[in-house]
């Protein structure tokens, strides 16, 4: 297998995705890629470059929007979604990047997520209850949209706009986009823009006590941009992310039906849902940037270059995880890094363990006898830092 090959988002490659990157870890961990980017793929350089977050810098994407800007004529529309990306927390670096997280992870868990996801399962299974068939995907999509719209009090109405600004933003991290490509992400976050103002005004004028407008009066109207900015991030990783998990998660555990889990048992449902975490690893990629010119495992860096830090592969690497193309319901210790390590771990990542643990309990109560439709073919979608289904039909009876 070339190095070029996992790069592809070909179906066959998505299928199997797993074999493909396991034998490129054992042939070649840490290399550089066609696009001169370095790559590291097994768990002990992963983790090394997570730790060590002077060196590995979050990625400039608003540096990167300003040359494509200046290919596009100067385009204003990039320029824009360039500086809007400044607002990013995952792409923040430094003292402001702690500052910032401390604030959003101290408003963000301030909802009562127990009645939120209690009511959004309710929600999904009342949908889905009385089907005989449904989109996988599109389940997952519903339970998320639910999710972070009771957090900041969305309109059942905003679900299609939701889900297509989600998943066009998450191309930005894609490596072979074009300039068409990237006007439009840079379209879509104008459109959330006006959107999400057009949010708080409704929530000022309907005395609405939203998360989103308590952020809005502690933060300023002189950094409004700072605000959407940070909400365009969290509805993206809450929606696109939670989807990808959710739908791969139950396609595992309706391949492994011969595995039991006693889901009334907090303990064995919290170490299936670390498991789960592990072995589907929906963020198979995450972009750093080398912050002063080093060396590492051998290869000279200069500053400002690439690195591309496989979670999926370093989630699969048999040097810390016996058996680890094997679904293992009961694993432990599970070091997975499946929401990153150090500093820049996933701010949702509470959010995330907790919507599992709920969600899947109740989910596979209620369908019991849920599999794969033999009649309809699943579609894997395009992307490949974040590899997943586009259509997962399946059988709910």
């Amino acid at each position: 297998m070339s190095a070029t090959t996992i790069w592809s988002s070909q179906n066959e490659i998505s299928q199997n995705y797993s074999e493909l990157i396991g034998s490129m870890r054992q042939s070649n961990p840490v290399h550089l890629n066609m696009f001169g980017d370095l790559v590291v793929m097994d768990y002990k350089n992963v983790k090394r470059v997570f730790s060590d977050s002077e060196n590995f810098r979050n990625f400039d994407f608003t540096e990167r929007f300003r040359i494509v800007s200046a290919i596009a004529n100067n385009d204003p529309a990039l320029l824009e979604f360039g500086e809007s990306l400044r607002y990013w927390l995952l792409f923040m670096n430094g003292d402001r990047h702690a500052e910032h997280r401390r604030f959003v992870n101290k408003k963000f868990y301030e909802a009562d997520y127990e009645k939120i996801t209690r009511n959004a399962i309710q929600e999904v299974l009342n949908i889905y209850g009385d089907r005989q068939e449904a989109d996988l995907v599109e389940i997952a999509r519903k339970f998320s949209f639910l999710i972070i719209s009771k957090i900041i009090n969305l309109e059942s109405s905003d679900y299609d706009f939701i889900q297509k600004f989600s998943y066009v933003i998450t191309l930005i991290f894609e490596k072979t986009l074009s300039v068409k490509d990237l006007l439009e992400c840079a379209n879509m976050s104008r459109q959330f823009t006006s959107y999400l103002s057009q949010t708080l005004s409704r929530h000022e004028k309907d005395l609405t006590r939203s998360l989103l407008l308590e952020m809005n009066e502690i933060m300023g109207t002189s950094r409004i941009h700072e605000l959407i900015s940070t909400w365009e991030f969290l509805v993206n990783a809450a929606t696109e992310t939670t989807t990808l998990l959710l739908t791969r998660s139950i396609a595992t555990l309706i391949d492994n039906k011969d595995k039991e889990i006693n889901w009334n048992s907090h303990m064995e449902c919290a170490i299936a849902v670390e498991e789960l975490i592990r072995f589907v690893s929906p963020v198979n990629w995450i972009p750093r940037q080398i912050h002063q010119a080093m060396e590492f495992e051998g290869l000279s860096l200069n500053k400002g270059k690439t690195v591309l830090v496989g979670i999926a592969s370093a989630n699969r690497d048999p040097a810390v995880f016996q058996d680890p193309d094997t679904f293992m319901p009961t694993r432990k210790p599970n070091p997975h890094i499946g929401f990153g390590f150090g500093i820049h771990h996933c701010v949702g990542a509470r959010l995330s363990r907790f919507e599992m643990q709920k969600f899947l309990p109740a989910f596979m109560s209620a369908f019991p006898s849920i599999r794969l439709n033999p009649a309809k073919l699943c579609e894997w979608d395009t992307k490949v830092f974040f590899r997943g289904y586009r259509s997962l039909p399946v059988l709910l009876r």
